[in-house]
């Protein structure tokens, strides 16, 4: 099965964004940020008798609504543009054994039992070379029946953990 694919910018930070923002960690704060915007607004606007806000609720807030994601954004933009792989249009050809990348500045052959992990994610299939570092599928570029083939090669993949979705 051959693919041809490139990732945009955009497409790269909604993914990366997706996941970065389902951790249990950062759920959480979103839940505290949350939470410390209902106390500033509920005390303003005399609906509970709740203490005043002091200025560590202000930075708190501050800090979770509006530099985290500024920061996460930086890191995926600097990530995007350092990286040619990402930017580059990619030739992978998949087989039972093996996937091949061709980009215009590299080729890379890599051993599926080699992989970290195989996530499907509802636009994407990720292939992780290790906790880090994944080769990024968009399933924009593959028709229902390559979906499908290419599902079959995945679940025949010894010693790495597949999550597909059902």
């Amino acid at each position: 099965m051959k693919i041809k694919t490139k990732v945009s910018f955009k497409e790269y930070v909604k993914l990366l964004y997706s996941l970065a923002y389902r951790k249990p960690i950062m759920r959480l704060l979103i839940g505290v940020s949350v939470l410390t915007l209902l106390w500033i607004v509920l005390f303003y606007l005399h609906i509970f008798d709740l203490p005043k806000p002091i200025i560590y609720q202000y930075i708190t807030l501050l800090l979770i609504a509006v530099v985290q994601p500024i920061v996460i954004y930086s890191t995926i933009w600097q990530n995007y543009h350092s990286s040619n792989h990402l930017r580059e249009t990619l030739e992978m050809e998949l087989t039972e054994e093996e996937i091949k990348i061709t980009g215009e500045s590299f080729y890379m052959e890599i051993l599926w039992q080699k992989m970290f992990k195989i996530v499907e994610e509802p636009h994407w299939f990720l292939i992780y070379q290790n906790n880090l570092s994944a080769i990024l599928i968009p399933k924009k570029e593959l028709s229902s029946s390559e979906i499908t083939d290419f599902k079959k090669i995945l679940k025949q993949v010894p010693n790495v953990p597949v999550q597909l979705k059902v």
